[in-house]
């Protein structure tokens, strides 16, 4: 029996490129940096000519943290001093940027659809906390989540760390969670989890069908998925 459904943020219930993209070229502004080196940054953290972002890149899967190990290749700041300010940067973007947060669908309706169904509902993303936490009181859906594992406060997925502490908290096995997500590093978390794999972020079909046989459009597949699984019950 399905007791909690843990999802991804970027690409899964927020919309992803614009937002990362748009932000981390307003933060490079105001840097000494050339085009040549812009280029070459954009390359390694997964930034394509087009603005899009390529699935299983830093800038798709990984940290704040690990943007700043790569942003000091090309900067004369430390990773320290790099990561605190864009943690900052982030943040006041986001609160200046509001048009940026947009769900991939009716979010609230799916967790009130969940919760009705007694459903312990958690966020688990790459993002710091002050930016996940904010991005969901903005859509009014903070309410809602049970618990936030952010990659500052736990370690970063797939790491079980925060899955572990969120499974000791609510007293569950791995198979009594869902994980919807959108990219590698998602579907590789959590052991025996149940996964969703969605295509509203950067992840493709093809990536997904190698982790798992549950692809939706988007997060609101997991609710097709739940009455399938009672209905075969």
């Amino acid at each position: 029996m399905i007791k909690a459904i843990l999802f991804d943020k970027d690409g899964t219930l927020l919309e992803f490129s614009d937002i990362w993209v748009d932000s981390i070229i307003k933060f490079l502004r105001g840097k000494n940096l050339c085009e040549d080196a812009k280029r070459k940054l954009f390359k390694k953290i997964g930034i394509k000519e087009n603005n899009e972002v390529e699935e299983n890149s830093i800038l798709s899967s990984e940290t704040v943290e690990d943007l700043a190990l790569i942003f000091a290749e090309f900067m004369e700041e430390s990773p320290k001093e790099i990561y605190e300010e864009l943690d900052d940067f982030f943040l006041v973007f986001l609160k200046e940027n509001k048009k940026f947060i947009r769900p991939t669908c009716d979010l609230k309706i799916l967790f009130e659809n969940l919760k009705r169904r007694g459903i312990i509902i958690g966020l688990f993303t790459s993002d710091n906390f002050r930016q996940a936490k904010y991005s969901m009181e903005y859509l009014n859906l903070d309410s809602f989540i049970d618990f936030y594992a952010a990659a500052d406060l736990y370690e970063k997925k797939p790491n079980p760390e925060s899955l572990e502490i969120f499974k000791e908290k609510y007293l569950l096995r791995d198979e009594e969670i869902i994980i919807v997500g959108d990219s590698k590093v998602d579907m590789i978390f959590g052991k025996d989890t149940v996964k969703l794999g969605v295509l509203c972020g950067t992840g493709s079909r093809e990536m997904l069908l190698k982790y798992t046989e549950n692809i939706s459009e988007d997060p609101r597949g997991v609710l097709k998925f739940l009455w399938l699984k009672m209905f075969r019950i």
